[in-house]
Parts: structure tokens; C-alpha cells; sequence
């Protein structure tokens, strides 16, 4: 299989452009880490309260939408080879989006309509600018790849998710949207999850995984799984969900199997793979790849009607923002943020001068550190949640933000070594 693309321009992106992206979602770590914890009483209650949309946004959009944007704008030319458009879109989407979010927390959180509304206009502006920038990125290229057309799907996904959250934040000052609203919010939530989030870190780590694990990239059946099961599972969820109720179990059943298929991939990577040895960002993939089991039995239960109710629905919540996409998404930072501070730092000086290796400038007591504690504080969470034990809830949170805390020293020692780097003005 081909692909056709451009030649390159000679140079990646500057290193500093995904790190900012990193550093924003790394501040955003923390605070929904801490918001858990502040929030104990309320989780164990309904999930639909101002305060929890604020959390929920602030890891949905704050940690994962702005470290996926990070990622892609660094992965995009190594996976796909196709260079980034514009570096200065990049650096002026992050400052928009950064505010919007802000603004979208903070309104959530007082229940201010107009205000949301406001920053959800600024977010789409951002949005916009990234997939004008990934679009234009991307123009010529004939996808054959696994990676390439998941990828493609998420971006699509991220388009519609936008215009759907939109609809529902000015649904709040004048009725735009028919039919009852919590099936439409679902719709929205399970859109965001499976058709943005899900595709972009299935096709990245399709690619990546086989590079950090040195292992053979998944084969043509689990490939074909995971593409359809995404491409016909997400439509079927949330046309589903927003009234043919008969599409919705085959939707998320159709979606258990590209997760099926992708967990298996995984573990065919492990048994081949040729590194020795794992370290903490292989074991935090890793590891997120194993809350794929609950959270697709949690979901197909859902989808059938055998379990049901608020306390079942954020337990999914929490399995899969906080087990699989959460960890997945930290264990990817800790494998990309030392690379690119050291190619930043380090690279032009290499061969002419002694250089410390990516070990070397890694803290991998503190990441060992953070692993068991987020993962631990996760675990503690869904269970809690599940059970209704605000006490329980509370514990995790705070295993959750000292786990935080402890991955936000390991990341600011790495990029303290930027302090050394010969400084670079050129952008496009």
C-alpha cells in the first residue's frame, strides 16, 4: 500500500509548539485532578451538575483534546510525512483555545448561558484554525494507511463533536435543538469520545506503538476491525441515541469489537516485541490499554439495558477519560516530551560535544512514582463511583492529584533543560 505526498520542507516543526500544547494540558491535569477530590460528594450524586460539566470539560478539552493537538502537530510529519502547514497558526490556535476553555470552565462552573456561549465562539475560532492547519497539512495525501484514515475519521469527528457542542451550549438561551435533552447530550459525549478522541489515538498508536515496542504494527484482520468497527460503531451510537434506539447496541457493539481488535493488536505487539524492557511511559500505555475491558463491558451493558442510571454512567466516564484515554495520553507525553526537548537542546550539539541520552535527562523515579498512583487513583474512582462512597471518591482524588503533581515535576525537570537551548525565530 502507497501513499502520495509532498516532499518535505527540510525542517520539522519547532519542539516548542507541542511542548506549549503539553504545558497547558499537563496545568489542566492538575486541576481536574484536584477538582476530583473537591468534588467527592457531588460525583457519588447526578452527573449533570454545573460544577461536574466543568470537570468534565476541563479533561475532555484541557488535558486530552490539547495534548491530541500537541501530538498530531509533532506525528502528523513522522507518521503521515506530511509537514505542518503553519507553525504560526499553531502557536496562535493554542492561545484562543486556552482562553476558550478557561472561559468554558469558568461559565460552566457559575452557570453563566451567555458567558458559555461566548467562549464556546472562541472555541470554535481555535478549532477551526487547527483543522485549517491539519487540512492544508494534509492536502495530496492519498491515504492507504490504517493510521492515515483513523486519523482522518477523528479529525471529521472533531468537526461534527464542535458543531454539536455549539448547538447545545446556545440550546441554552433559545431552543434550537428537537427531542429531549439527555439522549442529545449522550449523543454528544458518546460523539466526542468515538468519533474524536477513540480514532485519532487508535490510528497514533497503530503507528507508534510498533516504534516504542519495537514489534510489528497490527495485522490486516485487527486493522480492519478496528477501521470498520469505528467508521460503521460511531454513526450507529448517536443516530441512536438521538432517536432509533435499535442502532444504538448495535453501534457500541460494532465499536467493542475496533476496541477488541485493538487491545488484541496490543498484545500481539508485547509477545513480539524486541525491547526488553518497558519503561513507565510503555507501562502507562500499556496499562491504559487493559481498562479497554471494562469500559467495553460497561458500555455494551449500558447500550442493552442490563445496567443503568447515574452512578453506572459516570463509572464508564471514568473507565474510559480517566483509565484508558488519561493514561494512554500521559504515557504517550512521557515518551514524546523527552525527544523533543533533547532534539531541541541536545541535537545540534551532538558529535561535536558530550550529550546526556533521553534517559538521562528523564526522572524515572518520579514517573514510576505518578504510575502507581494514577492508576491506583483510577482504579479507586470507578469503584467508588460505582458504589456511591463519596469517601472512597475523595481518596482517589487525592491519590489522583499527588499522581498528577508527581507527573507535572517529572515533565517540568525534563523541559527545564530548554533553558539551554540556542534560540530560534524563524516561523511560518
Amino acid at each position: 500500500m502507497t501513499t502520495s505526498r509532498r516532499e518535505p520542507t527540510g525542517r520539522g516543526m519547532s519542539p516548542l509548539i507541542p511542548l506549549g500544547y503539553f504545558g497547558c494540558a499537563a496545568a489542566a491535569f492538575m486541576a481536574g485532578a484536584a477538582g476530583t477530590a473537591c468534588l467527592a460528594p457531588a460525583l457519588t450524586a447526578h452527573y449533570y451538575h454545573p460544577r461536574l460539566v466543568a470537570l468534565t470539560h476541563t479533561i475532555t478539552l484541557g488535558l486530552i483534546t490539547l495534548a491530541i493537538m500537541g501530538a498530531t502537530y509533532q506525528l502528523v510529519p513522522v507518521v503521515l510525512e506530511c509537514p505542518i502547514w503553519s507553525e504560526r497558526i499553531a502557536r496562535w490556535q493554542l492561545g484562543i483555545i486556552a482562553l476558550a476553555v478557561s472561559g468554558m470552565v469558568a461559565h460552566f462552573y457559575l452557570g453563566i448561558w451567555p458567558g458559555l456561549v461566548a467562549a464556546v465562539g472562541v472555541l470554535v475560532v481555535g478549532i477551526a484554525f487547527y483543522l485549517l492547519n491539519i487540512g492544508v497539512s494534509l492536502r495530496g495525501l492519498v491515504a492507504r494507511t490504517l493510521t492515515a484514515r483513523l486519523m482522518t475519521l477523528g479529525f471529521g469527528g472533531l468537526a461534527l463533536t464542535t458543531l454539536f457542542g455549539s448547538a447545545l451550549a446556545l440550546n441554552h438561551l433559545v431552543r434550537i435543538l428537537p427531542g429531549e435533552f439527555f439522549p442529545t447530550l449522550h449523543a454528544h459525549v458518546q460523539l466526542a469520545l468515538l468519533g474524536w478522541v477513540a480514532p485519532v489515538m487508535l490510528g497514533v498508536s497503530a503507528r507508534a506503538y510498533p516504534m516504542f515496542l519495537l514489534a510489528a504494527p497490527p495485522g490486516p484482520w485487527t486493522s480492519r476491525f478496528q477501521l470498520w468497527g469505528v467508521t460503521l460503531g460511531v454513526p450507529a451510537v448517536v443516530i441512536g441515541l438521538l432517536g432509533v434506539p435499535g442502532l444504538a447496541l448495535g453501534g457500541t457493539l460494532a465499536m467493542a469489537v475496533a476496541a477488541g481488535a485493538h487491545a488484541a493488536s496490543v498484545v500481539e505487539m508485547i509477545r513480539g516485541r524486541k525491547r526488553p524492557a518497558l519503561d513507565w511511559g510503555l507501562r502507562f500505555t500499556l496499562t491504559a490499554t487493559g481498562f479497554l475491558l471494562p469500559a467495553i463491558v460497561l458500555g455494551v451493558a449500558i447500550a442493552a439495558d442490563v445496567l443503568s442510571g447515574p452512578r453506572v454512567a459516570l463509572t464508564y466516564a471514568v473507565v474510559m477519560l480517566g483509565g484508558w484515554i488519561s493514561l494512554t495520553i500521559v504515557g504517550m507525553m512521557l515518551k514524546i516530551v523527552p525527544f523533543l526537548v533533547w532534539y531541541r537542546v541536545y541535537g545540534p550539539r551532538a558529535g561535536g560535544a558530550p550529550v546526556p541520552t533521553l534517559a538521562e535527562i528523564s526522572a524515572p523515579r518520579l514517573e514510576g512514582l505518578s504510575y502507581f498512583l494514577l492508576t491506583g487513583g483510577v482504579t479507586l474512582l470507578a469503584v467508588g463511583l460505582l458504589v456511591g462512597d463519596a469517601r472512597w471518591v475523595r481518596t482517589a482524588g487525592g491519590l489522583l492529584s499527588l499522581g498528577a503533581l508527581a507527573f507535572v515535576a517529572a515533565f517540568t525537570r525534563l523541559v527545564w533543560h530548554l533553558r539551554d537551548a540556542t534560540p530560534r525565530t524563524d516561523v511560518r
